[in-house]
């Protein structure tokens, strides 16, 4: 690449308000937003506050943002009044944007993909902070939560506008991951919404091994939480059949899930796995366990069903979410549960999952669909032509 090149290529820069000490999709989610970003020849930045859970992030992470914690569980408009604290956030973002975005004449942009509302107002702050021209900045914010239920959806909406105010025209962006999202929240911000690739997805040919009479090891990966159905788990590690032990449920250390005689046995592992780890895990599984509440995920996606899929591993999802709406697209209607309370046959149905080639053939054509979308070199053809339409735009502006 020449030096006109370097300068007519974009600065991505993530956006991390919150790492939540590791836990979930941000940090692969953001390793893979760099390697899409160098196969297009960019620049890409990660800001971010200090976190003590956290070491060894990559060289081009800055762990330099304040680190008030504006999520912590108050009602959400009293959130709204600890305005010193939004401050703070929008003052260590201003000194980046200045430091990365005022220095040179290359285009920016900042990426915003785990957020709440006051975390958006801080943005927004910190925009109107950094000096203008703004001619060459943007702003992406990817949407994963149906946040237009939600009592603060009016605040989302009106943060969208003013941020859409301020900056030129086609630079402000709206994204999700979840073509049903897509629709609900284009409807209620009356704004175009583009949906992306799941990109932490790269994972090996994992070959299926598995013989009749193996022990059945059944995920349930993350972090424990009701929405992704902590009680049912608990549930179902205690139903006692006459095959239950056929069945080693593997779960986060901090699930404390407890076997009983007769029932399934139990594997716990470390909270926050290393990447090596979580794949070997991912390997050794037969079965993802994803339980999770119909409404939470009615229209949101999972980073880990994307991650089960593309291991060519058998998700068994709730009915109503997300999730189920995918396999039904390609019939794989077997591994969506209506009812989870029934246990014993959820158990039996379990250990028949396990040993059907005809449905790992299935999960294997749904496969070969996933790997042509949600990967990294997807990603980056989606985020190059959301540059370019913003640079098109730009163009057309007088």
């Amino acid at each position: 690449m020449n030096h006109n090149d370097i300068e007519q290529s974009p600065i991505l820069i993530s956006l991390i308000p919150n790492l939540m000490g590791g836990e979930g999709h941000i940090i692969p989610y953001h390793i893979s937003v760099s390697k899409a970003a160098k196969i297009l020849g960019w620049q890409h930045l990660v800001i971010l506050p200090p976190d003590s859970k956290v070491s060894n992030l990559p060289t081009n992470w800055y762990a330099c943002l304040s680190s008030e914690n504006l999520e912590a569980k108050i009602h959400p408009f009293i959130r709204i009044l600890k305005f010193i604290d939004i401050l703070k956030l929008s003052l260590s973002i201003a000194k980046k944007l200045r430091q990365y975005v005022l220095i040179n004449s290359r285009p920016s942009i900042i990426f915003l993909e785990r957020f709440i509302h006051v975390q958006l107002l801080a943005l927004l702050i910190a925009i109107y902070l950094v000096p203008t021209p703004t001619n060459n900045l943007s702003v992406w914010l990817l949407y994963r939560r149906d946040i237009h239920k939600d009592k603060t959806a009016w605040i989302y909406k009106n943060l969208n506008q003013a941020i859409k105010l301020k900056l030129k025209p086609g630079k402000f962006k709206i994204l999700t991951d979840s073509d049903i999202l897509a629709n609900s929240i284009s409807n209620y911000f009356q704004d175009s919404v583009s949906v992306m690739p799941i990109p932490h997805t790269e994972f090996i040919d994992i070959e299926d091994t598995r013989k009749q009479d193996d022990e059945i090891v059944c995920w349930w990966a993350g972090t424990p939480r009701l929405e992704k159905g902590w009680e049912i788990v608990k549930s179902l590690v205690n139903c006692t059949t006459d095959e239950a032990n056929k069945i080693c449920v593997v779960a986060a250390q901090s699930s404390q899930l407890i076997s009983t005689t007769g029932s399934v046995r139990i594997r716990l592992v470390a909270d926050n796995l290393s990447n090596l780890d979580y794949l070997t895990w991912l390997k050794k599984s037969d079965i993802i366990l994803l339980p999770y509440d119909a409404n939470a995920y009615k229209e949101r996606t999972s980073g880990i069903f994307a991650e089960c899929i593309m291991a060519g591993k058998i998700p068994v999802v709730t009915a109503g979410t997300w999730m189920a709406k995918e396999l039904s697209k390609y019939n794989v209607q077997e591994v969506i549960i209506d009812d989870w309370s029934q246990t014993q046959i959820i158990t039996q149905k379990i250990i028949k999952f396990a040993n059907s080639l005809e449905l790992k053939a299935k999960i294997k054509e749904i496969q070969k669909n996933y790997r042509k979308f949600h990967t990294v070199e997807s990603y980056a053809v989606e985020i190059k032509k959301l540059f370019d339409t913003s640079d098109h735009a730009k163009k057309l502006s007088p």
